[in-house]
């Protein structure tokens, strides 16, 4: 398939939107510690108490490593437990702690806000179908490389 100009250009602007998206992030977060690779995390355990860090991985479509890293940085600053488990003790589960739980509605509103900055200039009405299509775009990509890994 032959490529124009404006076909590269999607790797420019999603590294760009990316960047300041985190920004945004990172100084929102910044009162909680947190950052942009963190408050992910406080997110999906909230919503899903005694995930295992094996499940977390999955999960994200991060290098194991970075989930590790990521987990022990929310341990030491005591929004997140990290329990072996009873049933198998190479398995690790994770909770949040009551000061991870009382943080996540204010880690919600960040988040939305954010969201709502970056959607302000498009109709309400397109809000999904554009969210949609960014997600296809990333689901794309993660497909693309998973298939390479595997060659």
């Amino acid at each position: 398939m032959a490529t124009t100009e404006n076909d590269s250009d999607i790797i420019k602007w999603l590294s760009i939107a990316n960047r300041y998206t985190r920004i945004a992030l990172d100084r929102c977060l910044q009162p909680y510690r947190l950052n942009a690779s963190l408050y992910y995390y406080i997110l999906r355990l909230y919503e899903q108490p005694r995930l295992t860090q094996d499940k977390l991985i999955s999960m994200t479509y991060l290098n194991p490593s970075n989930v590790t890293r990521a987990v022990n940085q929310l341990v030491d600053l005591g929004y997140v437990r990290k329990r072996q488990s009873k049933a198998d003790k190479r398995i690790y589960e994770l909770s949040l702690t009551k000061r991870g739980e009382r943080i996540y509605p204010d880690i919600l509103h960040l988040r939305q806000t954010v969201a709502d900055d970056l959607l302000a200039k498009f109709p309400a009405d397109q809000h999904d179908e554009l969210v949609a299509a960014i997600r296809q775009v990333a689901l794309q990509a993660v497909d693309n490389e998973t298939v390479t890994d595997q060659d």
